[in-house]
């Protein structure tokens, strides 16, 4: 079966910038997908995804985060609560984003959305979607951060506790 004209459209777009990945297994829920890479250039770049469910005009614009068993272990520790804590800070901030999302606090897991429609869909548009899901997804990741060192009783972030590495002053390279 051949591409549709906004598959085109994304994946011409998602070429240019250099964040194409995959195409997704095949769904039958699913029109098309495709992984993103971003951000652009990046050794370790988030992979997205974007994909147009069947039956709808939108394509969703995603990120899908387990949260590691030690980080859910550390948020335990000091407070059985403090997963749930950290899932009632991540709805507030997706409210105030304006963003979709899908919590499994029973899994410590959840996916941060942003729809376009067709009418609205243009390169920038598509763009600022996906910096919008990639920007909340690293500030939840910061959170989380936060959460754990200040129930170890720190609040310094040491550089064992994360991945965030910004030396080079940008997130692209």
């Amino acid at each position: 079966m051949g591409r549709s004209e906004l598959e085109e459209k994304i994946r011409d777009w998602a070429i240019d910038e250099g964040i194409l990945g995959k195409p997704l297994p095949s769904n039958p829920k699913v029109n098309f997908g495709y992984e993103l890479n971003f951000p652009p250039n990046s050794p370790k770049p988030m992979r997205l995804m974007v994909i147009q469910p069947k039956g709808t005009k939108a394509i969703s614009i995603q990120i899908a985060t387990q949260i590691a068993k030690q980080h859910v272990e550390e948020l335990h520790k000091s407070d059985p609560q403090g997963l749930m804590k950290f899932f009632v800070v991540f709805k507030r901030y997706m409210l105030m984003q304006n963003l979709l999302y899908n919590v499994d606090a029973k899994n410590a897991r959840y996916v941060i959305l942003e729809n376009i429609y067709p009418d609205g869909l243009n390169e920038n548009m598509f763009y600022q979607a996906i910096r919008k899901v990639f920007n909340a997804n690293v500030f939840m990741n910061m959170q989380l951060v936060e959460f754990i060192t200040r129930k170890r009783g720190g609040g310094n972030i040491s550089r064992s506790d994360t991945d965030l590495d910004f030396s080079a002053g940008t997130m692209f390279t």
